[in-house]
C-alpha cells in the first residue's frame, strides 16, 4: 500500500467507526438501554480522538519530512556567500571613485557625476 493511502484508509476507518457506534447508541437510546447507550457514546467519542490524533500524526510526519529534507541541503560555502555579495555591489558602483570615496565623489566621466552635483 502506498504511505499517502494508509492515513486516508484510516480516517475512512475511523469515520465509519464512528458512525456506526453512533447509530448503536441511538439504538440503544431508543431501546432504554441507558448504560449500552453510554459505552457506544463513550466509544464513538474515541473514534472522533483517533480520527483527530491520525491528523495530528500525518502534520508531525510530514514537518519531521521537510525538517530532514533541509538538513540534507547542502549549506552555502561563506566565500561563495562573500563573493556574490562583493559581486554584487561592484555591479552596483557608478565609478571607482564613488567606490573607494564611499559614495562622496565621483569621477568626472561618470553618468551619475552631472546628476549628484545638480541635486
Amino acid at each position: 500500500m502506498n504511505a499517502r493511502r494508509i492515513p486516508q484508509a484510516l480516517y475512512v476507518a475511523h469515520g465509519a467507526h464512528f458512525c456506526w457506534l453512533a447509530v448503536c447508541a441511538v439504538y440503544a437510546a431508543h431501546k432504554h438501554a441507558l448504560p449500552a447507550c453510554g459505552a457506544f457514546v463513550l466509544g464513538s467519542a474515541m473514534a472522533v480522538v483517533a480520527f483527530m490524533r491520525e491528523g495530528s500524526l500525518e502534520d508531525a510526519l510530514r514537518r519531521e519530512a521537510r525538517r530532514a529534507e533541509e538538513a540534507a541541503r547542502p549549506a552555502p560555502a561563506a566565500d561563495d556567500v562573500t563573493a556574490d555579495v562583493v559581486a554584487i555591489a561592484l555591479a552596483a558602483a557608478c565609478c571607482e571613485r564613488w567606490w573607494t570615496s564611499a559614495g562622496a565623489e565621483h569621477d568626472p566621466t561618470c553618468p551619475n557625476h552631472q546628476h549628484r552635483s545638480n541635486a
